[in-house]
Order: structure tokens, then sequence, then C-alpha cells
């Protein structure tokens, strides 16, 4: 038994019935397609008595045109159904109201109780390019049968004899008419037959009986039928198969009455395909108002349609469509590059669909198929959108600085010039003053700003705040600046954040990101070290945020201790990590880095915002804090954990996580020594993802049967398991989305501990350590070949080199939506014992 629901454009067709008639309202003369009706006449009612209306048609069908459009089961049960078109009479006992009534090859076990299991080579909705028609071999099927009041399976089918003394329906056949309808396809030799007032396949088995004034109005070979021709069959008068031809019968009297309804029937065998079905008195000449008769081609596959249209939201993207004529079902793909053979397939969809859990920032690409009987589409021209997160903020005010730092900041709520727009010190509020008139750093209002000067690359836009350094004239001098940027969509330069110090000091540092520079991106001191030459290091800048943090601390360049005038010490962290010992000028182990910084500062005490350079800039800011506390200068970035205010933006590292930096832990205990509610690690019983307790933590995704757990340990060679991953069954790919339990947006470290190792030191075999990655490819991965954070031979796999000990690795590549893979490859041909696997942030 199928139980797919009707199309899109079949619910449509169904709604439209209901409002315009149709279903069970009092107005059953315009219900479905039948027509519209004038003032009726009257007639004698007969055996039933009582004066009947005659209407001018008794019935049209078209069978969907233009509506219908899967041409297939569908929407043969949405013909079949009281929706399509409902019977007048309201009786609650017929569970199965509709107009058209099918008596054969429908309902499983033809019982309608046990629900539909459509044959669609003996009963069905056909369609020939958009135009759809009813196909019968064996199947039949009555119209306008009401239920009689007999016992029974189906008192609809079969019922009907040669004993009743009444008739049951609500086809007005009372008065001399015709039957007309187009034969698009016949093929084979047994008949097509019509009954009036018989629910069965004998002729007798009627209150009109059988024999030539009978029940069965119409018994034609169906290979004498004509494809593209009209058969007519007047009750009384002659049959004719296509117009103006010889009659091939007579029908000698009037069968039928008020209350009648009729049976359409193809013998098995043989097939006929009719279309535009006319039930009408022989006064009228309904025929001339309906299309000319075609022969049956069958259905071509849908035309590729239009792109669909997206709407983006907070992490999502709502794609919708309009359906087309001709189409069945819809295919969808997304992913993240424009390329179909990367992305993601979602089958037999209907419009809208909403893609969620997806990355804010991160553009998406989507695209359409659309399939019927025939066959499917190509694939749409690709629509693109990115999920952003929802606008508007708050400015942040001197009662959001809670804590025991009285910080200067900007949050990127609003321009940077606009009053308020700035925090000073915990107690009050200013703005940046900019000398030019073009502005070019404005608030996006959702929490940040962007600079952008990449369309002159002339302009200069930068914004002055004064007073940044403490007041008192001399030395030391203290500064700490933190800032939360992202460079990676400028094509040329990023930001400057420039400091000039108090008097008596003349130097400024000007911090610029280059993501124009170096394989990635490069960080600069500008000609920090000597005056002339930078300090610099080549740093990742093509993917996110980051937040960088620099401490200054200036001496007195006159003091004897003071080596080559180098009296400017910056301490500088990226995401809490410390990369002085990185920059040119220092050397392994420093934790600042010692330069004179550029003169010209004139003791102007100021921090500048922006850009001063003959080059376009480009770059997205979440927030700026500043501080001239000694004591802050002194902080590392483990210092400030939870120092920041809350009420700023996303503080990633500096945010700590709820007083716990563990993001996992696992002792593998529960596992083998009973305490778990399972002893199958990789089980949801175990250890399930957190927003689906069906799904399981952990999931081999190569050879389980060299990974084994004893004594709260695990044990893997050639072999690789995921820890965290929502869609195992899914292979990661370049084009990837994130698809992980674990919030790797923040740098991180994982360890575990080698307990035992049989791999001796000849062993060339590796173990590593992939994030959302679950393949054995490091490049399958939206993160490229930097999936791959840990790689390292089997027999010194240890932090010292060790074949057992403590394995240590930090790294910030990663989402919020992350998983990782641990795999040692097949030349680890002995077991590695690990236990106690930990993810922490740094």
């Amino acid at each position: 038994m199928n139980s797919r629901l009707p199309t899109a454009a079949s619910l449509i067709l169904l709604t439209c019935l209901t409002a315009c008639g149709g279903g069970s309202g009092s107005d059953h003369q315009s219900e479905g397609d039948v027509l519209p009706v004038p003032p009726p006449s009257t007639v004698d009612g007969g055996d039933n008595g009582g004066e009947v209306p005659v209407p001018p048609v008794i019935l049209s069908e078209d069978f969907g045109d233009g509506l219908f459009v899967g041409f297939g089961e569908a929407d043969t049960i949405s013909f079949f159904s009281s929706d399509y078109k409902a019977l007048s009479t309201d009786n609650p006992d017929d569970s199965q109201p509709s107009f058209y009534y099918p008596t054969c090859c429908f309902f499983e076990g033809d019982d309608p109780a046990l629900g539909t299991a459509v044959n669609l080579e003996q009963l069905g909705i056909v369609s020939d390019a958009g135009n759809p028609s009813l196909l019968l071999n064996t199947g039949r099927f009555s119209l306008g049968q009401t239920r009689p009041e007999l016992d029974g399976t189906d008192p609809k089918k079969d019922s009907t004899s040669g004993d009743v003394t009444g008739t049951w329906g609500e086809l007005n056949l009372s008065t001399d008419y015709r039957i007309s309808f187009c034969v698009k396809e016949a093929s084979g030799s047994r008949n097509m037959q019509v009954f009036v007032d018989n629910n069965s396949s004998s002729e007798s088995k009627s209150y009109w009986g059988g024999g030539s004034a009978g029940s069965r109005i119409f018994n034609v070979p169906v290979n004498q039928l004509v494809a593209g021709k009209r058969v007519e069959i007047n009750v009384p008068g002659n049959v004719t198969l296509e117009p103006g031809a010889t009659p091939v019968d007579i029908r000698p009297v009037l069968v039928g009455n008020a209350t009648s309804f009729l049976q359409l029937r193809v013998e098995g065998g043989s097939t006929v395909i009719i279309d535009d079905l006319l039930v009408e008195p022989q006064t009228e000449n309904g025929q001339a108002d309906l299309p000319e008769c075609g022969v049956f081609t069958p259905a071509t596959p849908p035309a590729v349609p239009d792109a669909p249209t997206l709407n983006a939201g907070d992490g999502q993207i709502t794609v919708s469509w309009s359906t087309g004529v001709g189409v069945g079902s819809y295919d969808l793909a997304w992913g993240t590059s424009n390329d179909i053979s990367t992305a993601t397939q979602m089958l037999d969809v209907s419009s809208p669909v909403v893609l969620e859990s997806l990355a804010n920032g991160t553009e998406y690409f989507t695209f359409l198929r659309a399939n019927n009987s025939a066959g499917s589409s190509d694939w749409s021209a690709a629509a693109s959108a990115t999920p952003v997160a929802p606008l508007g903020c708050v400015v942040t005010t001197p009662g959001d600085i809670t804590g025991s730092i009285a910080w200067s900041v900007y949050d990127g709520c609003i321009s940077p010039e606009s009053s308020g727009a700035l925090v000073l010190k915990a107690n009050s509020t200013g703005s940046l003053t900019y000398a030019d008139t073009d502005i070019l750093f404005s608030a996006n209002n959702d929490g940040t700003a962007t600079l952008d000067t990449s369309a002159d690359s002339g302009a200069r836009s930068k914004g002055d705040i004064t007073g940044v350094v403490a007041d008192a004239d001399g030395y030391p001098q203290y500064f700490t600046l933190l800032a939360r940027v992202d460079v990676s969509a400028s094509p040329a330069r990023g930001l400057e954040v420039e400091t000039a110090f108090n008097a008596p000091s003349d130097a400024r540092v000007k911090i610029l990101l280059r993501p124009d520079q170096g394989a990635d991106g490069r960080f600069q001191l500008e000609r920090f070290q000597d005056g002339t030459a930078n300090a610099e290091a080549d740093l990742t800048m093509a993917d996110d945020y980051h937040v960088y943090q620099i401490n200054y601390i200036v001496t007195d360049p006159t003091d004897v201790s003071v080596v080559d005038g180098k009296n400017i010490s910056a301490s500088v962290y990226r995401d809490g990590v410390n990369i002085s010992e990185q920059l040119s000028g220092a050397t392994m182990g420093d934790l600042a880095v010692l330069g004179t910084g550029r003169t010209g500062g004139g003791g102007a005490n100021r921090l500048r915002i922006g850009e001063d350079a003959s080059s376009g800039y480009f770059a997205k800011v979440d927030w700026l804090l500043w501080s001239n506390d000694a004591a802050v200068a002194a902080m590392s970035a483990d210092d400030l954990v939870g120092e920041l205010p809350a009420s700023i933006g996303e503080l990633g590292f500096y945010a700590g996580a709820g007083g716990s930096a563990a993001i996992l832990n696992e002792s593998f205990d529960a596992a083998t020594d009973g305490d778990g509610s399972t002893s199958d690690f990789f089980t949801a019983g175990y250890k399930a993802i957190s927003s689906d307790a069906s799904k399981a933590f952990y999931n081999v995704t190569g050879s389980g049967s060299r990974i084994t757990l004893a004594g709260g340990q695990l044990s893997i060679n050639n072999a690789r398991f995921s820890i965290g991953d929502s869609n195992p069954g899914a292979a990661t790919s370049a084009g990837s989305v994130p698809q992980g339990d674990l919030d790797l947006s923040q740098p991180y470290v994982i360890s575990f501990d080698v307990t035992a190792n049989g791999n001796d030191g000849a062993s060339t075999g590796k173990c590593q350590v992939y994030v959302d990655n679950n393949t054995s490819s490091s490049s399958s991965s939206q993160h490229g070949g930097s999936s791959k954070i840990f790689e390292k031979t089997v027999a010194t796999i240890a932090d010292d080199d060790g074949a057992t000990g403590t394995v240590s690795i930090a790294s910030s590549v990663g989402t919020a939506m992350s998983f990782i893979q641990l795999r040692c490859d097949s030349g680890v041909t002995a077991p590695i014992t690990i236990d106690n696997v930990k993810v922490e942030l740094q």
C-alpha cells in the first residue's frame, strides 16, 4: 500500500474545488467541475416519484486539465476522493463519499477499510504533456453512485442485481441523454463497456436487467475505437465511434431515471485512455464547447525549473518555488559551492523547504530539479543566499562595565562617530572624531561595524580618540588593546589601529592586519623594531573573526638598562595564544617583542582606528576594548578570561566556558566496567548526540573489528572512529556543512594518554586526528587540508616523542558544530591503547 499524499498542485486543486462549490456544501450542482446551471425544468421522476430537475449539462469531466501534475498514484488517489468531487448526498455511513468511485483495482483487497493499493496499469490518471486523462484496463469505476442501504465489505461494488426495486445515484438520466468522450488511445480486442445503475461486471445485475434494452448501454471491442475521435452514446438512439460515422449500435429505449449512476469498464487485456467526458440531454450540444480530441502522447520529463527563491534568516534559509504543470515532485540540492556534484540532495520535497543549522555568514547554493512519471529535468541554475544573525543590538553603556577593569569600549552597535558610540573608562561616553568628511566606518545594525575603503584606494577613513594613556607625564606608560576583527573578505588590506603614547614619548605603534600578504595573511607592528623594520608574523586571516590582544609597556628610552633604545615591550596574543615569539625581531620563548616604535607620535596620547594609507581596506569589527591600567598590561590572555564585558558581543576564548574549559572528557570506563547504560561504546545508549538521543556520539568510520575496549581503555590499529559526528553516514567533502556536536569555535586542546604501544621504532605507521572529516583524505572537509590537525609516527606519538605518554594537540580549526575523528593508518600493525580523551578550551 502506498500512502503518498497528493501533489502540491493537487492540493491547490482540492482547495479551489471546495471554494468554488465542491465538497459537501449545499450548492452541489456547481461542485467539482460540474458546469453551473440555469433555472432547471422539471420532469416526472418515474418509479421514484416526484418532479425532478433536468440541468442542461448533467456532467462534464476533463480529469483535471492543467491541475493534476504528477500523473501517477497521488493524482489517481486525489481524483477518486471526495476532495476532488464529493457526492451531494450526506450519508454518515458512506466512508468514501466521492463522486467517482473505483469498483476495481484501487483498494487493498478490494476493501475500502484497508486503504489504497492503486494499480496504475489497470486504473489511473495519465498525462500527455500536461493534459491528464484516464486509463482503463480491467479497471472500472462508477460516477455519481451513492451508498445503498446494504451490508457487506463494499456495498458500492458488485451489489446491484436484477432483483433490486430501486436505484441509487445522483445523475438525472430521466430524459433522453447523450454520453460522449474522447478516445486518446486504444489497444487490445476486449470490450469497453458503459453501464447504467450497475456496479458489477454483468449486464443483467441491474434494476434495468440485461439485453438490448438493459443496463449495458455500450459494449464495443476496444480495437474498433478510433484514437483522436469522440465516441457518442445516445440513449435512446445511435451509438457512433466518431462524428458522422455509421452507428455501431442503436439503443432502443431510455435507460435511467432521476437517481441513476454510471459505471465505465474495460475488460482485462485491453487498454483505453479517455478524456473530456460529457453527459448531457440530447437537446443540448455541449460538445461544441469542448476541445478537439487528440491522440495520447506519453509524458516527457519536465522542463528545467527556474532557480528557487531564497530567504535567508538566522542560521537558516527558506527555499521556495512555484509548482509547474506536468511536475509530480521536486528534488532540492544544496551546499556551500556552486557545484551540483558536491551538493547534498533532498528528494521528493515540497515548497517551501527550510534548511536549518546553517553557519551565519556562509554563502549557500541551492539547485532544483523537477520530476514526473517520465523522468527528471536537469538541475536548475543555482540560487544563493547567506544566513545572517538577527539585526539589531543594544549599545553598551557604562553600567554594563561591571567587572574589576575600567574598560573603554566600542561594541560595533552604532557608527563610531555617533554620540555615545564609545564607553570611556567605564564612567562616560564618547565617540571617534573624524578629520575627513567621508566616514567609511559604519555599523551593520547586527552588533558589528564595517570599514570599507576598497572602492577608493585614496580614501583615508580614520577616527581618533585622545587621552587613552594615563594622564601623568613620564614613564613607564601602559596600554592594552583587544579587538575582535574579521578581514577574511578583504581584497587588499584589513585594518589599522595606531597608538600614539603620552609625552615625553614621541613613539607610536601601528597594528596592521594584512590579509593580502603572506600565504594567508600577516600581522604587523609597523616599523616597530627600530623605526624602520616591521615586527610581523604570517597568520591565517582568510577564515573568520579573530581576537587580537596587545599589551604595551613603554619605559624611558634614556634608561641605561635599555639596549639600542628598544624601550617598548609588546606582548601579542591571537585567540588567547601568545604569538610574540613568532614576530620578526623576537627569539624563541619570548613572551614579548622589544622595539622602539615609530617616531612622530608627538606625545599625542591618541588611539586612531581605521586606515591612513593609499590602499583599499576592508574589515568587519565586532568590538574593541582598551585600558591604560598597569595591572591589565601585565595580564596574559588566560588572566583576562571572564574579565571582558559580556554585553559587547562574541568573546571567544575570553568568555571561558561557564567556569569550565572542558568540552569533552572520556575515560572509557562506562564502556567496559558496567557503570554505563550499555557495554556497547558505539551506541546512543552509551552516549548520544545532544540534539538527538537516537544517534550515537561515537561511530566507527573504518575497520571496527580492530577497535576494542577493555579495562576502561580503548585499543586501535589500522582503524578509525569519529567523536560527535551527527551524520556519520554522510561522507564529508570540501562542500560539507557543519554536522557535529562539539563547539570548537574557540581555540582548544585535544589530549589523550597512550598507555600501551605494540609498535617498535621501526614502524612507519602514523596516527592522525581530523576535525570535521570522517574520511581518510585530509581534504575531504569544509576546512580542506587543514582538517588534519595532528599526524605523528606511532612509535614517537607522545609529546616527548616517546611510544607512550600524553599526546596534546592545540588547534583553532573548527566551528560551533564540529566533530573529531581519530585514526591510526594501515602502517600501525599493532594496537595502541589510549585513555582519558579530553577536549578543553585553551
